[in-house]
């Protein structure tokens, strides 16, 4: 016999819309929840990964959100944009180098981009950053396909989505 699972209170429209399969929306949370609590990568990181995901999907939903833990500055966000990576740290680089590619040119990802992210993040940094970079893409995907609005939010380790 399979166990009801009740919809959490929705914390976003994603959520909201999550609701109507209460098991994803639980299991999305959680995922979200591990992806940006679980030690392995700083939030700056994540948040500038999340943000040029979101910039190469042209996703209004996901600009629409920062993470207050991270704040990126108006100016790290136009470089972002522009692809100008230099002043970004060289863990930092690398793993904007997979971000880049992985929303629509993932099959140009080679040996060597993910060789240097392991070095600089180790192992279980470069497995937490691919996992979050595949779900970062899921994400913008999942928010333009079912047309979630734009609305200025901020991101925490309770809100995620």
């Amino acid at each position: 016999m399979q166990k009801l699972i009740a919809a959490l209170p929705a914390e976003s429209e994603l959520e909201g819309m999550l609701a109507h399969r209460p098991e994803l929306q639980v299991r999305y949370r959680a995922f979200m929840q591990s992806v940006r609590g679980d030690g392995n990568l700083p939030p700056r990181l994540l948040e500038l990964c999340r943000v040029r995901v979101a910039q190469i999907h042209d996703c209004a939903a996901e600009l629409a959100l920062s993470d207050a833990a991270a704040p990126l500055t108006a100016a790290e966000i136009d470089q972002l944009a522009a692809g100008r990576l230099g002043d970004f740290s060289d863990a930092e680089q690398a793993a904007l180098a997979i971000a880049e590619l992985l929303p629509y040119a993932h099959h140009q990802l080679d040996d060597a981009a993910v060789k240097r992210a392991d070095e600089l993040l180790g192992h279980a940094g470069c497995v937490a950053l691919l996992t979050a970079l595949a779900f970062f893409d899921v994400n913008c995907r999942l928010k333009l396909t079912l047309g979630v609005e734009a609305t200025a939010q901020s991101l925490s380790t309770d809100h995620l989505v």
